[in-house]
């Protein structure tokens, strides 16, 4: 198995617009690709960015969001944070993008650190050789 390679933490800052889902798919894809990441990888990789991507403008407080991504160990991770004066992690709202998070990460986690709401999940590169 190829080991991916070290790449980031690239920083993103967005406004909270939805069409801007896929500017950091696109940024995301090409970040995962000079990784060594694989085409199904890679579209894990574009979903987990979304979901955290939408969630965080859906839940967080109409503030920029600021978007990481890091490769590092055979993981792709995302971690969105946005500013909020209220925040509630266990919101029902939220279990679909915990479902999805789920389904193509290998760990996740919705939080509220020091009034930031954060979302984030890691896809491992799990390729056989």
């Amino acid at each position: 198995m190829v080991e991916p390679t070290a790449v980031g933490p690239v920083l993103l800052r967005l406004p909270p617009d939805p069409a801007l889902s896929r500017v950091l798919r696109l940024a995301a894809s090409g970040i995962a690709g000079m990784a060594g990441f694989t085409v199904d990888e890679i579209e894990d990789i574009r979903i987990a960015v979304s979901e955290v991507l939408l969630a965080l403008i859906e839940h967080g407080g109409g503030q920029p969001i600021e978007v990481e991504f890091v490769v590092e160990a055979r993981e792709f991770k995302v971690r969105g944070s946005t500013a909020v004066e209220d925040f509630d992690a266990d919101h029902p709202d939220l279990l679909l993008c915990r479902t999805v998070l789920a389904g193509v990460g290998t760990e996740h986690g919705i939080e509220l650190v020091d009034d930031h709401a954060q979302i984030w999940a890691a896809v491992t590169h799990v390729s056989i050789p």
